[in-house]
């Protein structure tokens, strides 16, 4: 293979590695270089110059064709927490998911059963974990115990059961960082698959740590409540030595399974904007508070403010909200009444109106006074975003929410 054939096979591959791993074989290709220097010395009065440029070009060569096929081999890896995460990652492991991703971050094994953080990964909003129990004395596979019992997602009830004899498992809605908990965050999630090895099921998590305001750096110490179970979980009333004073559980000494990642730089690769320029509808009066441009993901944050004519308007014709069928006022309607299906017809369109993702989805929760909109990766952003209704496949600008 000769140069030019080699910057074609780079021009054909265009992707994106992790630093380290440039890093790291940059220092591979400096230590062939000075290692052939050293060579060059030893036998330049028996070999002819020419023979011994050759030799150096030829194994520089070798290197960086070795970096090609690894880069390859890097960018295809297939992470599998987004397997799970739809509707957002529909696609399978994003573009980018190189740059925020780890993986094999820590193995321990409590009360016969092997738990491995798999993967684990953060992109400056939102953590995102895989890890597994697999119990050593279960010489099956988990599906073949499926009794028709139910259990969650692909995992039989069964395998829950296992778990539990084992005292092992999630214990409480919480995690710590450097250890101070956290309650679970909204939006949240969690998906639960079996494997083809034996005992062994997946938790799939991701956690929205900017909707308590929690953003990692630099290296992070985590804690998952998934180890041994404690025999009666700790209460304020019963165990107040174990909460602070803001009524968050400790770090307890068991039950924990703790590990390190490294999320260094990754808050500097999300931009934000804050463009807050109102659109006012006839039912509400909307602004983009926020809009963040992660590695993985797109995150648009709105402001709602109901019109309060619409909101009377509504409460005249349907009444003052829900009743129960003894009469009796359950929740009295809100704004997210009058204006959710403007909500729901809104699409991410660029500043001609075309849609950027037309097959996507993007709300992802929404109340009286606020709504978010989550969509993959805009790899080139355009000079004007929009929050735009569409019908139809054609966007009215008329009520657009500027977002860029």
């Amino acid at each position: 293979m000769n140069e030019q054939k080699l910057q074609a096979l780079f021009a054909a591959n265009p992707q994106e590695t992790p630093e380290a791993f440039h890093r790291a074989m940059t220092q591979t290709l400096d230590g062939i270089v000075a290692q052939e220097r050293i060579e060059q010395a030893r036998a330049r009065s028996e070999r002819p110059a020419h023979a011994l440029r050759l030799t150096r070009r030829t194994l520089v060569l070798a290197a960086l064709i070795a970096l090609l096929v690894a880069t390859a081999a890097v960018a295809a890896y297939r992470w599998q927490v987004f397997d799970q995460l739809w509707p957002f990652f529909d696609s399978g492991t994003p573009k980018n998911a190189g740059q925020v991703m780890q993986s094999n971050l820590h193995q321990e094994t409590v009360n016969n059963v092997e738990i491995t953080v798999k993967e684990g990964g953060y992109d400056g909003r939102t953590l995102y974990l895989l890890y597994s129990y697999r119990m050593l004395d279960v010489d099956v596979p988990l599906s073949t115990l499926d009794s028709g019992n139910g259990g969650i997602d692909n995992v039989p009830a069964e395998a829950f059961e296992k778990l539990e004899e084992h005292g092992v498992g999630w214990w409480t809605d919480h995690l710590w960082f450097d250890g101070k908990a956290i309650d679970m965050p909204g939006n949240s999630s969690a998906a639960y698959s079996v494997t083809s090895a034996p005992g062994e099921f997946e938790v799939y998590e991701s956690w929205r740590l900017d909707n308590v305001d929690l953003f990692l750096e630099g290296e992070v110490e985590i804690s998952l409540p998934i180890g041994r179970k404690p025999q009666q979980r700790p209460n304020m009333r019963d165990n107040p030595e174990q909460f602070d004073e803001n009524g968050n559980m400790k770090l307890p000494e068991d039950g924990v399974v703790t590990f390190k990642m490294n999320v260094d730089a990754i808050r500097e690769q999300v931009v934000t904007a804050h463009p807050n320029a109102e659109t006012v509808t006839p039912e509400v009066t909307a602004k983009v508070t926020e809009a963040a441009f992660s590695p993985l993901l797109t995150y648009i944050t709105l402001g709602l403010e109901v019109n309060p004519d619409a909101m009377a308007a509504y409460i005249a014709e349907n009444g003052d909200g829900y009743y129960n069928d003894e009469g009796q006022l359950l929740f009295p309607y809100d704004g997210l009444d009058v204006f959710s299906d403007y909500l729901f017809s809104l699409s991410l369109v660029d500043g001609e109106g075309k849609e950027l993702f037309p097959d996507h989805y993007g709300n992802n929760g929404m109340g009286s006074r606020w709504a978010e909109y989550i969509y993959p990766y805009i790899e080139n952003v355009p000079d004007e975003l929009w929050l735009a209704p569409v019908e139809g496949g054609q966007a009215d600008m008329t009520y657009a929410i500027r977002v860029k």
